[in-house]
């Protein structure tokens, strides 16, 4: 079953979480179903080109201007060009070739919860969000574009992976610190970011290209008790990282084991590229024009 129904801003998260349908009290019948949104127009699935990043260039896609929310195992959204968010709520789902444009009322452009589990391709993330483009556990994001947007870039939970993506041209905001991909580093662990480009830029209200922090797994872990039996270690490799106050900031002093290997550096963080506050491995990290990064 898919609901697709208008966009309600911070109540797709908690009403989902309780098990509630999104926007319908306990003593009101649910909103009628409707059909998976489809397009035609988009054409049969091709695999990108090498080094393809967001939604590839020359698709025709479809309009939709409500949120949705997926509750079917297996559903396939392909070819979209989407204003709102997508919660998904089931096992398998794939989110391919699409545009998501954050309106300002929904928590992100797609965020996973209870048991819910999706595979991001080859789609462009931009607009304004109230907490981040993508968030939650137990999704992968590969060949994703995250630009324009004036939230967090990437929350990754536990069984989360952002892979060969790109992210940069963040917009600061007035009431809250971004950063444009975080990572669990509690109890949860088990995320990987790698092979990405990260610029997240310099300035006020922007924070790092890569914050490893324990809050993220305790905000994530509390969305599922299953998650909280994964164990695994935070692992940021092969990226190209540029941009924030520090551009690579473990606030972490305990949890997961942090791997930071194989990265490449730019050397415009305003404070510091690199600050580690716990133990990590830090090893192979270079600097774009040269020179070992060290902690």
């Amino acid at each position: 079953m898919i609901l697709v129904r208008a966009a309600l801003g911070a109540l797709v998260a908690a009403t989902v979480t309780a098990g509630v349908a999104v926007g319908v009290g306990r003593d009101v019948a649910p909103a009628p179903e409707s059909p998976l949104p489809g397009c035609a127009a988009a054409g049969a699935y091709v695999p990108p080109p090498p080094g393809s990043v967001g939604v590839p260039a020359g698709l025709t896609l479809c309009p939709v201007r409500v949120a949705l929310e997926v509750h079917t195992p297996g559903a396939v959204l392909d070819g979209l060009d989407l204003v709102g968010g997508v919660v998904v709520a089931a096992p398998d789902v794939v989110l391919r070739r699409s545009r998501i444009t954050g309106d300002g009322t929904t928590p992100a452009g797609v965020r996973t919860v209870g048991a819910g589990s999706v595979r991001i391709e080859d789609s462009t993330l931009t607009g304004d969000f109230t907490d981040a483009a993508v968030d939650g556990p137990a999704w992968v994001a590969e060949r994703i574009e995250i630009t324009g947007v004036a939230a967090d870039g990437a929350r990754l939970g536990p069984g989360a992976t952002l892979r060969n993506s790109w992210l940069h041209d963040f917009r600061p905001r007035a009431d809250r610190e971004i950063d444009a991909v975080t990572l669990a580093a509690g109890d949860g662990g088990d995320a990987l970011v790698e092979d990405n480009r990260v610029r997240l830029g310099r300035g006020p209200g922007l924070g790092s290209a890569v914050l490893v922090d324990p809050a993220v797994a305790a905000h994530h872990e509390s969305d599922d008790g299953r998650q909280r039996s994964r164990r695994g270690p935070v692992v940021v490799r092969g990226n190209e990282l540029g941009g924030g106050e520090y551009t690579l900031l473990q606030d972490a002093a305990e949890g997961s084991p942090v791997r930071i290997t194989g990265n490449r550096f730019h050397r415009d963080a305003a404070a510091a590229t690199v600050r580690i506050r716990g133990a990590a491995v830090l090893a192979d990290n270079l600097f774009v024009d040269g020179g070992e990064v060290r902690r």
